[in-house]
């Protein structure tokens, strides 16, 4: 789990799509992982679309790449949603500018998502059709 968190870490913006109440994907950069007990937890906010699009069709993708090696990662899962306090506090402890949108853990707008059920699949150029590697969420 360690090597997809460092990952997404590492390339500092990643694409989450999502499908709209249309059925059409959308994709939107996000910037924030942590990890929630043992899965890749992302954070959003309840007024936002991805919020209400998860809530409807739990199925997301990520990709994220690092150009400086050439590689990206493919996350394909489904997410389910972390209520507890404690996940909220963790959002705001691993990324505290967050504190200035959300202000605490306790303000209901401030969402926790995580990865339930998926796959992570490492490329390179130079494997370009195939995996290096595939970790199980």
């Amino acid at each position: 789990m360690n090597e997809i968190i460092d990952f997404l870490t590492k390339s500092q913006t990643f694409y989450v799509s999502t499908l709209s109440e249309n059925n059409m994907p959308e994709v939107r950069p996000f910037g924030f992982v942590m990890e929630w007990n043992g899965k890749p937890a992302f954070s959003t906010g309840t007024f936002k679309k991805v919020y209400s699009q998860l809530q409807v069709n739990p199925n997301i993708a990520i990709c994220a790449y690092i150009a400086e090696t050439m590689q990206w990662m493919r996350i394909s899962g489904k997410v389910k949603f972390a209520d507890e306090i404690e996940a909220k506090r963790k959002i705001l402890e691993t990324m505290p500018m967050l504190k200035e949108m959300y202000e605490s853990e306790n303000n209901p707008v401030l969402a926790c998502f995580y990865i339930d059920e998926g796959e992570a699949a490492f490329y390179s150029f130079n494997f370009m059709n195939e995996p290096l590697r595939v970790i199980k969420i």
